[in-house]
Order: C-alpha cells, then sequence, then structure tokens
C-alpha cells in the first residue's frame, strides 16, 4: 500500500474516551446521559411541560428522527439548531474526558495533513480538542454534526476529501464505530482504521487505542 496524504479522526471513543471504566458506549457513558437530561430539561424549559411530558417528546422527535433531535426542533418548531446545541452539549470537557499524555506528542510528530470528523456540534467539539490541547493541530479540517450532512452518511467524509483536494484512495480514515466510521469511509474507497479489540470488522487495519494505531501505520510504512 503508498503511504496515505492525510488522515480523519473521529473523535470521541477515538482521540480520547470517557472516564469511566467499562464504558467505552455514547449512549451509556455518563456523559450521554448528560446529555439525554439536557435534552429533556430543554423541552420542558421551553415548553413548559412537565418532566414527564418532556421526556416523551424527546423520544417521539428521537424516533421520528433517527435520533437526530436537532433537526426535528428546527423542522417543526423553528428552532435554531444552534441555540439547541448550546443548550444541550455546552459541558465542561474535563468533567468527562479521560486524558492521555501522549497524545499530543504523537500527534504533533504527524507529517501529513490531519482533520476531525464527528457526528457532535461544534461547541462541544471545539471544548473537548481544545481541553486535549490539540485542537491547534486541524485548523479549519474540523467537520462537525452541526450541518444536515453528518456521519454515517458518506458525504460527509467526502467533504474532506473535496477541503484537501485529494481522492478517496489518498486518505485514512480513523474510528471505533464500524457503522458510523468504518463502513461509509470504506464505501468511498478510504483506507480504514477500526480503533477497537478483538470486534468484527471490515476496517483495513485494528488497533486497541490511537498512541497504537498511529505506531502500527508507521510501521507499515503507510504515514
Amino acid at each position: 500500500m503508498k503511504k496515505i496524504e492525510a488522515i480523519i479522526f473521529d473523535m470521541d471513543g477515538t482521540l480520547y474516551s470517557f472516564d469511566e471504566e467499562n464504558e467505552s458506549q455514547f449512549t451509556s457513558s455518563r456523559f450521554g446521559k448528560e446529555i439525554r437530561a439536557n435534552c429533556i430539561r430543554f423541552f420542558k424549559e421551553r415548553f413548559s411541560l412537565t418532566s414527564d411530558d418532556a421526556e416523551d417528546m424527546y423520544q417521539d422527535l428521537s424516533r421520528r428522527y433517527n435520533g437526530e433531535v436537532s433537526l426535528a426542533v428546527e423542522k417543526e418548531f423553528g428552532i435554531d439548531r444552534s441555540e439547541y446545541f448550546v443548550f444541550t452539549w455546552n459541558l465542561e470537557a474535563e468533567e468527562f474526558i479521560d486524558t492521555n499524555e501522549l497524545l499530543l506528542p504523537t500527534l504533533q510528530e504527524l507529517t501529513i495533513r490531519s482533520g476531525v470528523l464527528t457526528a457532535a456540534p461544534r461547541v462541544w467539539a471545539e471544548k473537548a480538542l481544545a481541553f486535549l490541547q490539540i485542537r491547534t493541530l486541524f485548523g479549519d479540517a474540523l467537520f462537525t454534526g452541526d450541518p444536515n450532512i453528518r456521519k454515517p452518511d458518506p458525504e460527509a467524509f467526502q467533504q474532506l476529501a473535496r477541503f484537501w483536494k485529494l481522492k478517496p484512495s489518498q486518505i485514512l480514515a480513523i474510528g471505533d464505530q464500524e457503522q458510523t466510521d468504518i463502513l461509509p469511509a470504506k464505501s468511498l474507497g478510504m483506507h480504514t482504521l477500526r480503533i477497537a479489540t478483538q470486534a468484527e470488522t471490515e476496517a483495513d487495519y485494528m488497533a486497541p487505542d490511537i498512541i497504537t494505531a498511529i505506531a502500527l501505520l508507521k510501521e507499515k510504512g503507510i504515514i
């Protein structure tokens, strides 16, 4: 395999994990539960609902819009999604993220272009990457879940290819989720690496964490 020209990084579960043992899944993590509670509080305060009615509204919109509640509040109530995101995702990163002192020097050593593609809104992405002291490494190559085009839509990955003016075959995508990180990138012809252990995957490579992943790519002469 020829050397690649750029790397797309997923964010949570890839560049960092949440600070809980045995809690790798977003929805079951303390962070995910906090986001959900904020969503319900948003409906309760915005529409003067009881807690039960607010939860029912959240569940109904989540079901009908396949989890994309921000799109639902904008389409059905005319509420700008940015207002919804700031209310629900504006959390302090240091309260949730498990830091790794090797992350910054490992990413600083990369000599190819790198970017972040996350389904999370920008308000959280900016805080998380700044807390990890790696925000400046990605420059304008930070694509978040604010627009309509989001993971797992392959077009979300294609945006970065166009941004860099590269072919998908010149890019490697790294993420921890098969359905949202690996398969969409692979469908475009990108190379892929999954952050996981002993998982069934269609990714070209697999590593247990981002530090090991970068070391593996260097060992194989890919970067």
